[in-house]
């Protein structure tokens, strides 16, 4: 079974260069053969945004055996307001406070 690593240095691969300005954080978490990532976004967000981060996760569940499964979040969350992140944070962009 894929570890905490694979998915961890998964997501950063399928990140690269896919990371528009509206999205806040990127968060995973695998439990069985279920794939769980979770993209939220500020109030700027596009469909083209969500759009890049749905290419996101077909790039990960790409790297897992076919009895990997994948659900994907894409939530919008204002600047102002915390953010619930999967077991495995992957990306957090700076806010200042």
């Amino acid at each position: 079974m894929k570890d905490i690593d694979d998915i961890r240095l998964s997501a950063q691969r399928a990140l690269w260069g896919a990371v528009p300005r509206s999205l806040r954080a990127f968060s995973a978490e695998v439990n069985d053969y279920v794939i769980r990532v979770r993209s939220v976004f500020d109030e700027t967000a596009t469909d083209e945004d969500r759009e890049l981060l749905s290419i996101v996760g077909t790039e990960i569940i790409a790297d897992y055996p076919s009895a990997f499964t994948i659900t994907e979040e894409f939530l919008t969350v204002p600047a102002s307001q915390a953010i619930q992140h999967l077991e495995i944070l992957i990306y957090l962009r700076h806010e200042p406070r």
